[in-house]
């Protein structure tokens, strides 16, 4: 007899359960497929995907290449410190606040930095350059608990003497956003660091090395086992060296010849090539404080220094050239011949009348002078009559003749042009109207002519070796790390002075005069002969700078020197200038036996 539950079964619902069990099935088979398939015929790949998940690649910084003088004497080089890094993708905003917490950083700001969405989100960004052993035990220790937190060696930036030619080589520091946008295709990320001034920034191209590449394992917290096995790092290949013609010495001499408590400038340089062999811009500043981020205190003190240490006066300072400018005036009127060598003009009284006004001169009275005469006492009542009756335009020629008004072409670049005025500057509508009076200040080297210091050795050095105007330059040559020459330097010449031999004979010999028995004699050497001219610039803002300009040995120039100093008395940049002329030429002095290439040949 049927049971109840046999007469009650429904053959619709044996169909469902049928189905159901048959679905069941078929998904056991699809996963058990895809196992198959994860596991057997695709288990290499996918263990390599495994792999490549434990696997961090770190970037192994290459070393800058060396900055040396043209001795082969070392002014920047490099050193290993520890640097804190942080991957952003793996880094947590807890983590990040205990590695705030043990480094001394602000969280905020070491939070935005770190998630900066134009980052690299998988490359170690640097927090902590140069950290101190303190700091990187104190990390260390904790690393267990700062997964995507690193510590890594690599190379710093040490400028070997300190503040000494700071404003020529410059320093490095971490490339900002603005400078990605035009150095992302040459390879550079955030964190990289760069160039930012002088030498350091004209020949970056040169100096950055190729970064290396290693593979570091590690566990699934982040947390850092070792270098990976079988896997080859890439090692980083260092920068080229690069040579500059400065003289060490020299730039030594000069820098601490110069007073720490004033600003100034002086740049000397060779007169037959246009190499540059001193490079000064006081105050100095120290470029070892920016490659490892200069703090905020030590910052602001240097931005807020009232003589503005970051200022590059030697190529960057505007100054009237005072009465340097005489030799430029002097030479334009024997051009266009409004005066002869042995002409006396109207006698120096202290002073000249133009019209209501009372012009003076430095001294009470010179007297009738000649043209060298004039130049030998700086007599400023002569060259007031003599920019008369020259007029804006025909001085303004010769000036620019001179190399005035325009950049000098340095090889370092970032310079000024200075100014030299001409009738279209003068504009009544703002407040510039011109009036002959005006040429008085100009013909004095006052007024609104404006120079650098790095045009008055340019000027200087021509008119030392017969009328060549070079392109000064700092570069001497470019090597492998292995002394291998990549690059030349070399000299350039820009130009000629626009004057005839006797003209330029006539300046020679006037300025030989200033230092032999004029406004100049605390430049004279006993063993060689130097010529220059004293200037004293009017500063409306201050006490009186202190030019001098000078050249040694008269005949064969070796040297030519360009010195100011603000807010200092009369001639006080001549013994200064003295000072740089006797250490490059001094008998004394024992020159390097060896060439460069030998120094690079013989190094271990």
């Amino acid at each position: 007899m049927p049971s109840a539950y046999s007469r009650n079964e429904n053959p619709s619902h044996r169909v469902q359960g049928y189905i159901l069990a048959g679905l069941v099935t078929a998904i056991f088979l699809i996963l058990i497929g895809r196992l198959y398939y994860f596991q057997v015929i695709s288990g290499d790949i996918y263990q390599a995907h495994s792999e490549r998940n434990s696997i961090r690649p770190v970037t192994v910084e290459a070393p800058r290449g060396l900055i040396l003088d043209r001795h082969g004497i070392v002014l920047a080089d490099n050193r290993a410190s520890y640097t804190i890094a942080a991957i952003p993708i793996e880094i947590s905003d807890s983590t990040i606040y205990y590695l705030a917490e043990l480094t001394g950083r602000d969280a905020r700001v070491l939070r935005k930095k770190i998630r900066d969405r134009s980052l690299n989100r998988f490359k170690p960004l640097p927090i902590q350059r140069d950290a101190s052993f303190e700091t990187v035990s104190r990390v260390e220790e904790h690393l267990i608990d700062l997964p995507g937190v690193t510590v890594q060696i690599e190379p710093t930036r040490l400028y070997t003497k300190g503040g000494i030619g700071g404003h020529l080589l410059g320093y490095v520091a971490e490339v900002n956003k603005a400078q990605l946008v035009d150095l992302k295709e040459a390879g550079y990320q955030s964190g990289d660091l760069v160039g930012k001034s002088g030498v350091e920034k004209a020949f970056e191209r040169y100096l950055r090395g190729q970064n290396g590449l290693e593979y570091i394992e590690v566990n699934a917290r982040g947390q850092e086992l070792g270098p990976l096995e079988g896997m080859s790092a890439v090692l980083p290949i260092p920068g080229q060296n690069v040579y500059l013609t400065i003289d060490a010495l020299v730039q030594e001499v000069a820098e601490r010849a110069m007073p720490d408590s004033l600003a100034g400038a002086l740049v000397a340089v060779d007169p037959m090539n246009g190499e540059v062999l001193a490079y000064v811009s006081k105050p100095i500043y120290d470029p070892n404080l920016f490659p490892t981020g200069i703090p905020t205190d030590i910052w602001n003190a240097i931005r807020d220094h009232p003589l503005h240490p970051l200022l590059n006066r030697v190529a960057n300072g505007l100054y009237p050239s005072a009465s340097t400018m005489k030799i430029v005036t002097a030479a334009a009127g024997l051009e266009v011949k409004v005066i002869e060598p042995l002409e006396l003009m109207q006698p120096c009284v202290g002073g000249f009348k133009l019209g209501t006004r009372w012009a003076k001169c430095w001294h009470r009275g010179h007297g009738k002078l000649s043209l060298v005469d004039a130049i030998t006492n700086s007599c400023d009542v002569y060259f007031y009559q003599l920019g008369l009756r020259l007029g804006l335009e025909r001085w303004g020629e010769y000036a620019r003749g001179f190399g005035l008004g325009s950049p000098t072409g340095i090889d370092i670049g970032d310079e000024h042009g200075g100014l030299v005025p001409d009738m279209t500057y003068y504009d009544a509508e703002k407040n510039r109207a011109w009036t002959p009076g005006k040429m008085l200040n100009l013909a004095i080297g006052q007024g609104e002519l404006l120079v650098t210091p790095l045009q008055m050795a340019v000027l200087t050095a021509a008119v030392a070796n017969g009328g060549t105007l070079y392109r000064p330059h700092v570069l001497h040559e470019v090597t492998s790390p292995q002394g291998d020459q990549v690059v030349q330097g070399g000299e350039s010449i820009k130009g000629q002075l626009p004057i005839r031999p006797e003209t330029l004979q006539l300046l020679q010999e006037a300025m030989i005069a200033v230092v032999n028995r004029g406004t100049g004699v605390r430049g004279r050497l006993g063993y060689t002969q130097v010529a220059g001219k004293t200037g004293t610039a009017e500063n409306p803002h201050g006490e009186d700078h202190s030019w001098f300009i000078g050249y040694a040995s008269a005949g064969q120039p070796r040297i030519a020197v360009a010195a100011i100093i603000e807010n200092a008395p009369h001639g006080m940049a001549v013994p200064i200038v003295r000072q740089v002329i006797d250490a490059y030429l001094s008998p004394d002095r024992t020159p390097p036996t060896v060439s460069l290439r030998s120094i690079r040949d013989n190094q271990p």
